[in-house]
């Protein structure tokens, strides 16, 4: 079963920081920054929509994908711009935080996770000041986003016709590494007020991390193996339907479910939100 990397957190757009109020010339570089990665963000999205609606990508897909990454390329160029004098100003203005934030999610949008991860320890370490709620969240998640995405890969290198050994040890893989990503994903949510819109694209996150799973017992197992376990199967469920809750009070298209509904063969979990 063939699985669009870009499918993978499909169906809103989701501008990761938050404008920040700097009008000084000193500090251009960031905005530069911004504007390139919510571009790049704006633009993934929306190629995620239109590659779960097509049967493989097309040429025009497959440009755009480039200039997706050249978004964040050009975002991540722009923050290793700043001077020491930039650095100083954003500090004392408390903007230090937010600019880390936007650093480590460009290098895990380039697959530099280490580089990610990195960053994402500077800034928990050195308190480096104020960082967005929703930045917050993201950075605390994103350890889960890159389990994700080593899931992902790891269903990727399994061969035509694998032996049992490779099965067993690849599904036992999916599974660490999707309850690990579940655990950072929950940690980012916890870390935000219920109501708040980056749980939508957290929610995603998680049944991105479900997916893999369920690919992996239809690809590696055997027998009832072969389909989700019924606990997971609630849990994805439950996820639709909060999905479904949250889309609705931020009026967001409906498809989003329907997306997410249609992958799993899953409805929402009945009852009201």
């Amino acid at each position: 079963m063939r699985i669009e990397p870009r499918r993978r957190y499909a169906a809103l757009a989701l501008v990761v920081l938050a404008a920040l109020a700097v009008g000084c010339a000193s500090v251009n570089h960031l905005r530069e920054a911004q504007e390139a990665f919510n571009e790049a963000v704006t633009l993934e999205t929306t190629l995620r929509f239109d590659a779960a609606l097509a049967e493989g990508p097309t040429q025009a897909q497959l440009a755009q994908n480039t200039t997706v990454q050249n978004g964040y390329a050009s975002a991540l160029l722009s923050l290793d711009r700043l001077e020491s004098r930039d650095v100083d100003r954003l500090k004392r203005d408390g903007l230090w935080g937010n600019v880390l934030a936007l650093k480590a999610l460009a290098q895990w949008r380039l697959g530099l996770t280490d580089d990610a991860q990195s960053t994402a320890r500077e800034l928990q370490q050195t308190g480096a000041g104020p960082v967005h709620p929703r930045d917050r969240a993201l950075l605390l998640a994103l350890p889960g986003l890159i389990r994700t995405d080593e899931a992902f890969a790891a269903l990727q290198r399994v061969p035509a016709e694998p032996s049992p050994a490779q099965r067993a040890a690849t599904l036992r893989n999916v599974q660490l590494l999707v309850a690990d990503a579940g655990e950072a994903i929950d940690r980012g949510r916890g870390a935000v007020d219920p109501a708040h819109p980056v749980h939508v694209y957290l929610i995603q996150a998680r049944l991105a991390a479900l997916r893999n799973l369920q690919v992996a017992h239809e690809r590696l197992g055997d027998g009832d193996a072969r389909a989700l376990p019924p606990e997971r199967r609630a849990e994805v469920q439950r996820e639709l339907k909060e999905l479904k809750c949250h889309a609705e009070r931020l009026g967001a298209t409906p498809e989003i479910v329907t997306y997410w509904a249609g992958r799993f063969t899953l409805a929402p979990a009945p009852g009201a939100c």
